[in-house]
Parts: C-alpha cells; sequence; structure tokens
C-alpha cells in the first residue's frame, strides 16, 4: 500500500474541490426556468426545497462524514450532484425542478464541510500551528474561483445554444471529483460513538453552542456567506434590464468570478492584518454600498458595481470558516461546519424568497431588500466580534 503522503493528500482535495467549485449552467438557469414556466417567486421556492433537504439533512450527514468516512461522503455527494444535474437538463414543470434540487440537496450536504475538514487534518500533520492550514484553505479557494470563472467562460455560449445541453455538462466536473476522491488516502480522526446518533449529534450541538466565541462565529459566517447569496438568481436579469445580451450574460458573470477571485487575494493578504469583527464588516460594507448605488441607478454602469459582490463572496470564503474551525475538536470539524452551513441556510431560505418576491415586483427591488435584510443583522454582530 502506497505510503500517506499528506502534500499528496492535499493536492487531491485542492483538485476535487476546484473540480466541483462551480457548476457551468449557473449564468443560464435563471432564462432556462422561465423557459419552462417559472417566475422568479417560483425559482426561489426550488432553491428553498433545496436549502431545506441540505439543511435537514447537513448535520446528520456531517457526522456520518466525522463518524464512518470523510472520503467516501465526499465519493457519493459528488456523484449525487452530477445525477440530479442529468436530471436536471430534462426537466419539463416546477415540481420536476424541485426533485432534482431534492438529490441536489442531498448530495451537497454529504460533501460539503469534507474538503475543508481533510485539508486542515493533512495540513496539521505538517504543521500543527494551523499556519499551513490557513494558507492552504486560502489556496483552495482562490484556484475554486478560477475553477469557476473556467466553466463560466463555456457557460454562456453553450448555453445560448441549447440550455440544456449546458445543465448535462455540469454534470461532467462533479463526476471528475468523485472519482479523484477516491484516491484520497483517509486516515483522519473519526468521531467516536457516545450513545444513539440522534443523543450524539444533540450533545455535539449543545456542547458546542454553549462556546459563544464559536457561536458568534458561525452566526457571522452564515451573515457574510448569504449576503451574496439570496441575489444571485436575479443577477440575470439585472444584466438584460440594462441591455446587456444573452448571448454575452456569462462574461457578466466571468467578471465575477474574477472579482471573486481577487477577493480571495485581497483577503489573504490582509487578514492577518485585521482583527475578526474587521474580517466580518469588509463583505457587508461592500455589498451594502454597491447594492444602494444600483439601486438608486441602474444602468450599463453602474452594473458593474456588481462585482463588489464577487470581491465580498471571494474575501468570506478565505476568511470566515477559518475562524470556526479555531474553535473545533478535530474529530467534530466536519459535523460544525456542517452545523453553520445550517445556520446559513436557515438565513438563506427567508432571504431569497424575500429577494424574489421583490424581484418579481421590480427587478432593482431586489437590491434594496439585500441591504434591508442583511445590514440590520450585520451590526450587532460586529459588535459583539468587537467585543470578543
Amino acid at each position: 500500500m502506497r505510503k500517506n503522503n499528506p502534500n499528496r493528500n492535499m493536492r487531491l482535495v485542492i483538485l476535487e474541490s476546484a473540480a466541483t467549485a462551480g457548476i457551468l449552467a449557473v449564468p443560464i438557469m435563471t432564462p432556462f426556468y422561465l423557459s419552462i414556466g417559472l417566475n422568479q417567486e417560483q425559482i426561489a421556492m426550488s432553491q428553498m426545497a433545496f436549502t431545506v433537504v441540505a439543511m435537514l439533512l447537513n448535520l446528520p450527514l456531517g457526522w456520518v462524514a466525522d463518524r464512518f468516512s470523510r472520503k467516501w461522503a465526499n465519493v457519493i455527494g459528488d456523484a449525487m450532484v452530477a445525477l440530479a444535474l442529468l436530471l436536471y437538463s430534462t426537466a419539463q414543470t416546477f415540481w420536476f425542478v424541485v426533485l432534482c434540487e431534492i438529490i441536489c440537496g442531498v448530495g451537497c450536504a454529504l460533501s460539503q464541510g469534507v474538503d475543508s475538514t481533510l485539508l486542515k487534518h493533512f495540513a496539521e500533520k505538517e504543521d500543527k500551528s494551523g499556519k499551513l492550514f490557513k494558507d492552504k484553505f486560502g489556496k483552495m479557494t482562490s484556484i475554486n474561483q478560477i475553477a469557476s470563472l473556467v466553466v463560466m467562460l463555456l457557460g454562456g455560449p453553450i448555453g445560448a445554444i441549447d440550455f440544456r445541453l449546458a445543465i448535462a455538462i455540469s454534470a461532467i466536473p462533479h463526476l471528475f471529483g468523485a472519482a479523484v476522491s477516491c484516491f484520497i488516502q483517509d486516515d483522519s480522526e473519526k468521531l467516536a460513538a457516545e450513545s444513539s446518533p440522534v443523543r450524539d449529534i444533540y450533545n455535539l450541538v449543545k456542547r458546542n453552542f454553549k462556546n459563544s466565541k464559536l457561536r458568534i462565529r458561525i452566526i457571522a459566517f452564515a451573515v457574510a456567506r448569504e449576503v451574496t447569496h439570496g441575489i444571485i438568481w436575479v443577477f440575470t436579469p439585472l444584466m438584460l434590464a440594462v441591455g446587456i445580451p444573452m448571448a454575452i450574460v456569462s462574461m457578466g458573470w466571468v467578471i465575477n468570478y474574477v472579482a471573486a477571485y481577487f477577493g480571495t487575494k485581497l483577503a489573504r493578504h490582509f487578514a492577518k492584518k485585521l482583527a475578526d469583527w474587521q474580517l466580518f464588516v469588509v463583505p457587508i460594507a461592500l455589498v451594502a454600498i454597491a447594492s444602494m448605488i444600483m439601486f438608486v441607478n441602474l444602468n450599463i454602469f453602474t452594473i458593474c458595481l456588481y462585482a463588489c459582490f464577487g470581491i465580498a463572496q471571494g474575501w468570506s470564503a478565505t476568511t470566515m470558516m477559518p475562524l470556526i474551525k479555531e474553535h473545533v475538536r478535530a474529530a467534530e470539524q466536519s459535523s460544525i461546519e456542517s452545523l453553520a452551513r445550517v445556520v446559513a441556510q436557515l438565513l438563506y431560505i427567508g432571504a431569497v424568497w424575500v429577494i424574489n418576491r421583490a424581484a418579481d415586483i421590480e427587478t432593482s427591488y431586489a437590491l434594496l431588500a439585500t441591504v434591508v435584510i442583511f445590514v440590520p443583522l450585520a451590526i450587532p454582530i460586529a459588535l459583539k466580534l468587537r467585543k470578543d
């Protein structure tokens, strides 16, 4: 048997994460939904279905990954997302879309959180201080943005030819990710069983939520993550509203991913110099300022400020999760990351409906709704982090 090489395993984890970081069809999903008769509110409802499933299963399946095998959770999860995308390419109705989102939700609940947990384990075999993990995690988020950028370059042109072809091709990277995960040698610490699975999960959540420093960082992660998430289904309509042709809409997504990559680079450079509360405030401020300017005057020039959402996304992806992992036991890493995602998904369920419902009234109202939801939530969190 090949000797377990932490550096080799880190490369495989980063490769799998990059392969599954983006979905080629994202730029054309809103026009696809509209082409089969969905409105913005139904689009939001389909995303709520995904989020509810992922939210309900994130913690139990995170516990399964910690208890049995993080590697195989990744393999099965990536394969399920690929299956969901292949089925999606045949969807004709709202309820079939919901079914695909449910399958995708199960797959994501299995695999999300596993990459960073495995990366942390392999990095700490080389460097116990945590510095190597933060460096590798930052590198992984940057590479993920580049990978997403590459698939976005293909999504628009392929989608302009055939929406369904673009969705079907989106399954290929996830199948590749599943295959890559098979070669990871997972010797990470497993979570020991204490009683029944339900009791173990309950005790795990209760024990960790008693940690006030961890609790506020989980909530901060949720707000920083979702501030750029709920509005993504309105991005394409915003571009169309200012006169950008459908054939080049994907370029807007490409620019947004370039901005997200820039955000990861900025975060990797400045994170060491900033306090936790400052790391949290940066993306909130960027989104709030850009949203208000675009809401007041949305045109072909101000739509470029949507790049601030990309910068905020890249910044948050790089900085927020390491703040959580610093306060979590090694054996519980996937479970607590799943818990953080559950909190984020609870927020997303309400936010995505409100934002898309606002967009049904007037597209630019989605920008105002984003500010109204997230800024009041962010202020007390920032104050609490600053006090800590």
